[in-house]
């Protein structure tokens, strides 16, 4: 073989490893996207039991007998944080849901999609509405250093 057909070997070798890797890079990307909108909070919370069933199941005289309170508590606690991230996954699927139904309505016969921001801005009153709607002045300052310090405290 000469040394331009080894060139041109070399190069089809290339340009077949670039097409594998913009493939896989594709799949993954479709891959990724199937695996997030797969796990439903139904699903986590399923998942959630029968992960909780299998660890008791497994160390049942741990679990009873071994517990302190703390771990009690520490268990609660815990049971609040899924609790709350199923109902903000929730909440973000229907956000997303609302953002979708919101672009079709922008894009809808008889409009464009310049007029339904100016729309939305002149519908809306000006700072008021946002004053009315934040009540609480505290949120207004900064938090005092012991508040700002508790907070910190209890996000570990």
């Amino acid at each position: 073989m000469s040394f331009e057909e080894l060139q041109a070997k070399v190069a089809r070798a290339e340009a077949a490893l670039e097409a594998r890797e913009r493939e896989t890079a594709a799949d993954f990307r479709v891959f990724g996207g199937i695996w997030r909108d797969g796990w439903t909070p139904p699903r986590i919370i399923v998942a959630g039991l029968a992960g909780g069933f299998l660890m008791g199941w497994l160390r049942p005289g741990r679990t009873i007998a071994g517990a302190e309170p703390a771990r009690w508590l520490q268990l609660m606690g815990s049971i609040a944080g899924l609790v709350g991230s199923v109902q903000a996954a929730f909440a973000a699927g229907q956000a997303q849901e609302a953002a979708a139904d919101a672009g079709d309505a922008a894009r809808a016969p008889g409009a464009t999609v310049g007029q339904a921001p100016a729309a939305a801005t002149a519908a809306r009153p000006p700072a008021a509405a946002d004053r009315a709607r934040r009540q609480d002045p505290a949120w207004d300052a900064p938090p005092r250093p012991a508040e700002a310090a508790t907070e910190l405290s209890e996000h570990r």
